[in-house]
């Protein structure tokens, strides 16, 4: 979300195959007890090959109901829960086919939420190695933040910015929370304290 944030336009990948043990179908928030993690079942298990938009979720549990709860536990004293949760919590009784039309909806929704000008537009089809856009695409994965990112001519380093949590200390750094965290504590400020996480620099 920080490097959304100051990027001017996306190219969302609309084409690839499902990548396991990736952010796609999880996150984590910050609760009483420490980190809880977040995840969708998919239909299939963990063993399907599909195209990430063919990858269906799971409703045999009633996850939706579970995440909210948990939402709500972590968040519901945050500053700004009362003034966004109307906004948010419709997600959790919508119906979502696959994984894709989930995580479409949640970063529309949060770029419009922090007020984010950025323009995504989606992909025709698959390009492995794409010549004209810095790709980012396999960068992110659980236990993997990387913090200096050098891709052809472009440089970007990432650095935590403190911000008040409900939980945690100021100055605790959770970098692989959600990003909903810092929208719960932190609410239009989140815009700021976005832009101020990147440096970019032209090599």
């Amino acid at each position: 979300m920080a490097l959304l944030a100051g990027a001017g336009e996306v190219q969302i990948e609309a084409h690839e195959s499902y990548v396991k043990s990736t952010w796609r179908n999880r996150c984590e928030v910050a609760g009483a007890n420490g980190i809880i993690p977040l995840s969708i079942p998919l239909a299939g298990g963990r063993d399907h090959h599909r195209l990430y938009k063919g990858t269906q979720i799971a409703y045999t549990e009633n996850w939706q109901h579970r995440h909210w709860t948990t939402i709500y536990s972590a968040y519901g004293s945050a500053p700004y829960y009362e003034y966004y949760k109307d906004k948010i919590e419709p997600l959790f009784h919508q119906h979502f086919d696959n994984l894709w039309e989930w995580n479409e909806a949640w970063l529309t929704l949060l770029l419009r939420l922090m007020r984010l000008d950025v323009k995504l537009v989606y992909t025709d089809s698959y390009d492995r190695t794409p010549s004209e856009r810095t790709d980012l695409r396999h960068i992110w994965r659980p236990g993997k933040l990387p913090r200096d990112i050098t891709l052809g001519a472009e440089r970007w380093q990432i650095q935590d910015v403190p911000y008040i949590k409900v939980f945690r200390p100021v100055d605790t750094v959770d970098s692989g929370l959600s990003s909903l965290d810092l929208l719960m504590n932190e609410g239009p400020q989140s815009h700021d304290i976005l832009k101020r996480m990147v440096t970019r620099t032209i090599l």
